[in-house]
């Protein structure tokens, strides 16, 4: 069987990508898509190739005989990568005119999607898929969805990135041929705009190539397919370019120069080019050697007036005005003043170390770590209401986020809107944690809530599924969260109130990567598990940081077991809770699979823990370790 096959149907988040793309028609729109499918279907490639190099014996190998080099996927990777560059140009030149033949692209785009579709299908049931390490890698990123830095959490314009690499090619000696490298997967969304600019200045060595850096437990690895699939030669004084998202430690593109290094003894030089930046490679760090503004000129967008945000009602005209004309209802003769958002989390466990800067952190733009409200400063009679700006993306990730949450129901408020990449939710009195309501409430209001509760997972799983691994396909949720709290002791410097006998006994070494029913979709649990995200307003639910910019992989049963530790659900509840998941069907497996489970509950809040505070005071590691000691104690009630 042939690795690469196109007979199995996109999942729901990959379909419903391309049609935001196709609803949006904006150039800028269709290159966002084709970029997201180029770096999915090359970790598929990768992945094919890998698991084929895997196989010691060829009778072995239940993949079919293509590799990442020869064959239909280079001529897909070709014709998506020529795609992308030919769709730079015309996103450079107007990112928000209709994009030109867009359905013949479209139909580039879903083609080579449901190749990588595919070949991740067939891979998680092969054996390579489970015993080579590499091959599980690729296929986690090929089963994965990121949202590219630029349109996340370090913003930029992508498009600006032509016209800085033909200012960049100014200045070098027109003899000097150059190679684009994109590094995945940031590079997928910036290549491109290289490329193009290398190829109109008759520059280029080739097409621009795509590569995947592995990281094991040792060192960075590249596939070797890939490399593999770079020229054998390149002409003399060749320069490459690597092109990703802005660096952190620098180690990851110091590890793609060593291998490209390698590979040709004879190049000029290397240079990283990120959004508005460039870095030398030529010593044993990076080295940024030159700088320009990453975002367009001209009408602020939100994002970029949000250091009003912590000013109080001075000097927020602007923000207000700019949220007004994005399309908050914001009433007009009301003045409002803006204050950071405020959420359960600092208030209970405090407020975040001070870390070092990393490199760039004063230039990067990051709104997800600045949540605000706008709050009525109304004149006498007026009660106007407050809004929260929470940043879930921009561009077509971001409008593609707000769709499908909108699509969830009655999870958010009404009158929530999408706004310069924000998701903006007008303020609800009353609301009133889950966990302390719950047992307030009469049988039948119970019944009712976690009916609820139980539908939304399953809205979840239809609306965000990113591919079926199968129930073969395992992690081991011990191993990680035993990783988790030693990192945390070491932290904190004090012993926990979980140790290993607690762990041999209550969390698995082994459970299925997409649970009992082989489904993997975009959960928003790795940073919206804490107790207080679940909300009653009045008679009904809410779900707060349901939105899965920041989420990640993962199945039923693990958002069954973070939702029974962090409510604290007694056994009545628990029992009510059972039927809503089995519904119709009668099916308790995912249920009972989730209460096995329930130990992993405590790794989302220790890796947020560790995320969010370098150096804990003394305050804040009681609070945690109390926290953890009480996880803990209703695990074990569970028998």
């Amino acid at each position: 069987m042939d690795a690469m096959t196109s007979d199995v149907a996109l999942p729901a988040l990959h379909r419903a990508f391309v049609d935001t793309a196709r609803r949006d028609g904006s150039t800028a729109a269709l290159y966002a898509c084709a970029c997201f499918a180029e770096q999915l279907f090359s970790d598929a490639a990768a992945a094919a190739s890998q698991a084929l190099g895997a196989a010691a014996d060829p009778r072995e190998r239940t993949v079919g005989p293509s590799d990442g080099t020869a064959g239909p996927q280079a001529v897909v990777a070709a014709r998506l990568r020529a795609l992308c560059t030919a769709l730079a140009r015309e996103t450079a030149a107007a990112p928000g005119a209709p994009a030109r033949d867009a359905e013949r692209r479209l139909g580039t785009v879903e083609r080579a999607l449901r190749l990588a579709t595919g070949t991740t299908h067939s891979l998680w049931r092969s054996a390579e898929a489970h015993r080579d390490p590499v091959t599980a890698a690729l296929l986690r990123h090929a089963t994965d969805w990121k949202t590219p830095e630029c349109h996340g959490y370090d913003l930029a314009d992508p498009e600006l990135s032509l016209a800085q690499a033909a200012d960049w090619l100014t200045g070098r000696e027109p003899s000097r041929p150059v190679l684009v490298v994109a590094v995945r997967t940031g590079g997928s969304y910036l290549a491109p705009f290289w490329q193009a600019a290398v190829e109109d200045a008759g520059r280029a060595t080739g097409p621009w190539h795509s590569l995947r850096p592995v990281r094991g437990a040792d060192a960075i690895t590249l596939p070797a397919a890939e490399l593999a699939a770079l020229p054998a030669t390149l002409p003399a004084g060749t320069v490459l370019v690597l092109v990703d998202d802005q660096p952190d430690t620098g180690a990851t593109a110091m590890a793609v120069r060593d291998h490209l290094a390698a590979r040709f003894p004879g190049a000029h030089g290397f240079v990283l080019a990120a959004p508005g930046r460039l870095y030398g490679l030529d010593g044993p760090a990076v080295r940024l050697t030159a700088e320009r503004p990453p975002v367009r000129t001209g009408e602020l967008r939100l994002w970029q007036l949000t250091g009003h945000a912590s000013t109080g009602s001075a000097g927020t005209g602007p923000l207000v005005a700019r949220a007004r004309k994005a399309g908050v209802p914001l009433p007009a003769g009301t003045d409002y003043r803006a204050e950071p958002f405020r959420g359960t989390f600092t208030t209970v466990y405090g407020t975040p170390s001070a870390t070092a800067a990393k490199e760039g952190a004063a230039r990067r733009v990051d709104p997800r770590r600045r949540p605000f409200t706008l709050t009525p400063v109304p004149p006498a009679g007026s009660d106007g209401a407050a809004y929260h700006f929470r940043f879930i993306g921009t561009g077509t990730h971001g409008l593609h986020c707000a769709r499908t949450l909108h699509a969830m129901g009655d999870l958010l408020p009404a009158g929530t809107v999408f706004a310069d990449g924000y998701l903006v939710t007008p303020h609800e009195p009353g609301l009133r944690p889950l966990r302390e309501a719950l047992p307030e409430l009469t049988r039948a209001e119970r019944r009712r809530v976690l009916d609820e509760v139980a539908r939304s997972w399953h809205r979840l799983r239809e609306l965000g599924e990113l591919g079926r691994p199968g129930p073969d396909a395992t992690y081991d949720p011990r191993e990680r969260l035993g990783l988790a709290l030693r990192r945390l002791r070491d932290r904190t410097g004090r012993p926990l109130p979980v140790d290993e006998a607690w762990l041999t006994r209550r969390v698995p070494d082994r459970a299925p990567l997409g649970g009992v029913h082989g489904m993997l979709f975009r959960t928003p649990l790795p940073y919206g598990h804490a107790h207080w995200h679940w909300q009653l307003a009045g008679t009904g639910l809410r779900r707060f940081g349901l939105d899965w910019i920041w989420g990640g992989g993962g199945c039923l049963e693990s958002e069954i077991a973070s939702f029974l530790v962090e409510n604290r659900l007694d056994g009545s509840a628990r029992d009510l809770l059972r039927e809503a998941v089995a519904g119709t069907s009668g099916d308790t497996r995912a249920f009972d699979a989730g209460l096995h489970l329930a130990g992993e509950a405590l790794y989302w809040n220790v890796k947020t823990w560790l995320r969010r505070y370098p150096a804990p005071a003394g305050p804040t590691v009681d609070r945690v370790t109390a926290e953890l000691e009480a996880q803990a104690a209703y695990v074990e009630t569970l028998g």
